[in-house]
Parts: C-alpha cells; structure tokens; sequence
C-alpha cells in the first residue's frame, strides 16, 4: 500500500467536512497512510496504524505549534497581540512530550480517577434532570441550547469553581479556541479569537488571585497553588494552559457527542425502545455511538525521524493527523463498522478518546455524563423525532471536529408516576 490515491481527496473539502465517512472508506481501501496535499498533511486512517503511532510518541512527537505549524493565515497579528495585551501560552498536554507532558498530566489526572468521577454520579444526575424539567412538559426543546450546550458547560463551570452565568463566556471561549486551531481560518477571524481567547487570559487570571486568597474545593483553587516536581508554583503560562485545557475538552467534545448520541436515537425508534426498556444496554450504545460520530476525528504528530507505516514512508519533519475517527471505522477491527451494533464485543476498544499517553483525562467524567444524560432522556422522553419542518442536519464547516449545528425535537412526555 502506498501514499498513491486514485482519486484527489481533502479534508478542506466542504462535502468532506459534512460526511467525511465516503473519504475514510477510499483510504482504508486505496491509500491508509495518505498525504492531503492541500492541507499538506500526512492522514493515518486504519486502526492498527493509528494504534502504532500513537504509541511511539518518540517518532511521532505530539511538539507542535496549533497556532503556527498547521496555520495557513499568517499569525503574526496574532503573536503581536498576545505579546502586547495577553500572555504567550504554550501547551502543556495534548501538544508537549514527555517528560514536560508527564509532569502537568500528574497534575490533573488524580482529578479524574473512577472513584473521583463516581463520586459526583449523584451531582451529574441531579444536573441532568433539572436540565430536562427545564423542556419536558413542552413537547418539544432545542436540544442544543437547552441541553448538550448547558450540561457540560454546568459541569465544568461547577467543577472549575466559576458561577454558571459564566456558560455563556465559556462558550465563547472555548469556540475561540477551537476555531483558532482550524487551519483553514482567516487571517480576521483568527486575530479576533485571539482577542477571545486574551479575554478569556484575563478573567482566569484574576480569578487565580481571587482562589489564591480565598481557596475553595475545586479545580482552579487546585490549579491555583499547583506545584511542579521541583516545588516552584506553576507560571502564569502554564496555569493558563491547564485551564485552557480543562475548559476546551471539558464541554465542546462532550457536547457534540450528545448531539449526535440524540440523532442517532432519532433516527432509530426502535433503539429508542430498546434502551428505555433495557436501560443497561445505554454503557453500550454509548461505546457504539463514540465509535460512530467521534468528536474529535484526530490529533496531530510531527515524525520526528523517516517513518514507514502502512507500507507508507512518511519523511522526518511531516505534520501527521492520527486519524481516531477512521480507525473506529476501519472493517478488519471493526466489520460492518457503519453499523451501530449493541453486541459488537470490541466496541469499548474504539479510539474516540486517543490511544497511548495522551489519551483524554476526562474520559471517565464524559461517559458518566453521557451515559446519565441518555438514560434520563429516555426516561422522561418518548418518541421523540425531529421537529416537523427541520431541514437536513448540517455539521460545523470543520477539518477535525464533528459537530452538528442545531438539532430542535419534538417528544411525547412520559409520565413518571408509579404503576399503581
């Protein structure tokens, strides 16, 4: 297998940010490991390969620069803003190497144990039932902005210590953030996220001042008065890395991921049925549904050496995009991969959280709350569909992150009462 396709494909293309699946298909069968000469990327799309990669972060670094090395618009307004109103932040996680990674991961990771996450079940549930009451007698919601938008955001909020007036903020924030790291964006709109993001600096650092004089039980309390290995109490930088990076993966990814766990429900009466009758089966179509539609479809490497995968030699110096989201689809892991399948006995092994060292931390945290936040639903919700006159979902013009725009349903309310 080599790098040769017989057709031009694009993750710029606007078809293929809409359904990127037909794509994923092609290279698995004619190209795994395939350069995207537009974007001038190297794509690693079948599971064992991004499996391999992401465990070999020695060749392939995860040291990269989102806001200059995949950018196309020139950065320099950006740079020269930061310097002169904000501060120059680099990562500390998802984008740095060991030892600097495992230093910061330490810091945070205790955070999200199993006991940890399994002790706010009770919180997660209450937060989603007061989310429902909010629509349920109506019959109908906007399930984006009165509910896959408010949970995660209450979450985090609650969890970093911040008043949930502060939702609207965070939105802002976090969508500054991930506009900002898409490298088809402006040179305009990529100077105004950065002014976002400067806001977003701002208000956290003043609210380390705040936590450093009157700390409380939460994370940015925590954060606060952190400590690296060698005793010093973490720069203003790296204070603000972590934040940027438990606000970003706290709420965008978790709230995508309901949207598109709720269309699949839509879509499949039947499921609906099943789960709400066998509410122990909802772990499982949680697996199934992050294999399927995985927020996040990849992350970025450098090779840092010649590498050949898949048959492919990929040149020391190339971007890489491990490709999470093809490999959940990839038939020799997963046959008939397209299909959502409640006994599929490998679906916990999917990758829509990474794989390796840089797995996502919150992964815990995000299935309670996913798998909380379905039960419920159905619980509360029947036949719900979409509402009559809505148009085709359409997904954010987005290279990496899957996300549908709107998503407005209708339902029958069902009654909790007990049999009598």
């Amino acid at each position: 297998m080599s790098s040769a396709c017989p057709v031009t494909l694009s993750l710029a293309d606007p078809a293929v940010q809409q359904c990127p699946y037909p794509m994923y298909a092609t290279l698995h069968r004619d190209a795994p490991v395939y350069r995207d000469a537009t974007m001038n990327l190297y794509l690693i799309t079948r599971y064992e390969d991004v499996v391999a990669a992401s465990l070999d972060w020695e060749a392939f670094s995860s040291e990269i620069d989102m806001r200059r090395d995949v950018a196309v618009a020139d950065v320099s307004p950006s740079d020269e803003l930061y310097r002169r109103e904000g501060w120059v932040v680099a990562d500390v996680l998802s984008q740095v190497d060991p030892p600097r990674h495992t230093i910061f991961r330490r810091i945070v990771e205790r955070l999200f144990t199993g006991p940890a996450v399994k002790r706010l079940h009770s919180y997660l549930d209450a937060h989603v039932c007061e989310l429902i009451d909010g629509f349920a007698a109506r019959g109908e919601a906007d399930f984006l902005a009165e509910f896959a938008l408010l949970l995660p955001i209450g979450v985090i909020a609650d969890q970093l210590g911040l008043p949930r007036t502060a939702a609207a903020d965070i939105k802002r924030w976090t969508d500054a953030y991930i506009e900002s790291f898409n490298p088809t964006i402006s040179a305009e709109h990529k100077l105004e996220c950065t002014r976002r993001i400067i806001e977003f600096q701002k208000y956290f650092m003043g609210k380390r001042a705040e936590k450093m004089a009157e700390p409380a039980a939460d994370l940015l309390s925590m954060l606060a008065v952190a400590e690296r290995p060698d005793g010093a109490r973490l720069s203003d930088e790296e204070y603000l890395a972590l934040c940027a990076q438990l606000m970003v993966a706290g709420n965008e990814t978790t709230r995508n991921q309901l949207m598109a766990s709720m269309l699949m429900l839509i879509e499949d009466p039947a499921l609906q049925h099943r789960l709400r009758t066998n509410p122990g089966l909802t772990p499982r179509f949680i697996d199934e549904s992050l294999r399927l539609e995985s927020p996040a479809q990849g992350l970025y490497r450098r090779c840092t050496r010649d590498v050949t995968i898949g048959g492919t030699t990929i040149p020391a110096g190339a971007i890489v995009l491990l490709m999470f989201a093809a490999g959940n689809r990839d038939e020799q892991q997963f046959p008939n991969s397209a299909q959502l399948d409640l006994e599929r006995p490998n679906a916990q092994r999917h990758l829509a959280f990474g794989h390796g060292i840089h797995s996502c931390i919150g992964r815990t945290l995000a299935t309670a709350e996913l798998t909380i936040a379905v039960t419920r639903l159905l619980e509360r919700l029947d036949n719900i569909r979409l509402r009559p006159g809505a148009g085709p979902m359409r997904y954010k013009p987005h290279f990496n992150m899957r996300a549908l725009e709107s998503l407005d349903i209708v339902f029958d309310t069902r009654s909790l009462a007990p049999n009598p």
